[in-house]
């Protein structure tokens, strides 16, 4: 049986759902009510990198400047890293014409190490609540459902949409 590429994903995603439903069930029963993990809102011993998160304006805050961090993360990650990494990585593209060696090379690593550090940072805050992670979380997702379109706008699709015999009919559509 082979299957297409469309049904690989469905069952990814599903798997997926699948596997975060039965992660969240498995720390709902096992969670230690006295963690300070599952907390929501500003704590008196909430310190986010160095910084006391004990009222909700320091919270606000914090979820603010987290979104503008996930927000460039997403950014940097869906429109910016694919074009240095294909040109680096990709076996197959051996001229490279929009960059010149040096540029490639500095460029790359200077957003490999930007990464990195941002990485690290929002590593330590995604540890220190469950709120503030899901927070970043959720923002990341919002800022992607628009870097995914901007990206899908510049390509054409080509919908196979019916099949009688050895007949294909295509349709041309173009999402714009």
């Amino acid at each position: 049986m082979t299957w297409s590429n469309k049904n690989k994903v469905i069952v990814c995603i599903i798997g997926n759902y699948i596997t975060a439903f039965l992660v969240t069930i498995f720390v709902i029963i096992f969670r230690d009510s006295n963690g300070k993990y599952f907390r929501f809102g500003p704590q008196s011993d909430l310190i986010i990198i160095s910084i006391l998160i004990d009222t909700w304006l320091k919270w606000i805050l914090a979820v603010f400047f987290i979104g503008i961090v996930k927000g460039c993360e997403v950014l940097v990650n869906e429109l910016g890293s694919p074009i240095l990494g294909f040109r680096v990585y990709n076996p197959d593209c051996k001229v490279i014409t929009d960059f010149t060696k040096n540029e490639l090379n500095f460029l790359t690593n200077a957003m490999w190490f930007v990464n990195g550090f941002r990485s690290v940072l929002m590593t330590v805050v995604s540890i220190t609540q469950v709120d503030l992670a899901f927070a970043g979380m959720i923002i990341s997702e919002i800022v992607s459902i628009f870097t995914v379109r901007i990206l899908l706008n510049e390509k054409k699709f080509i919908k196979e949409s019916e099949k009688e015999g050895d007949s294909i009919f295509i349709d041309m559509e173009i999402i714009q």
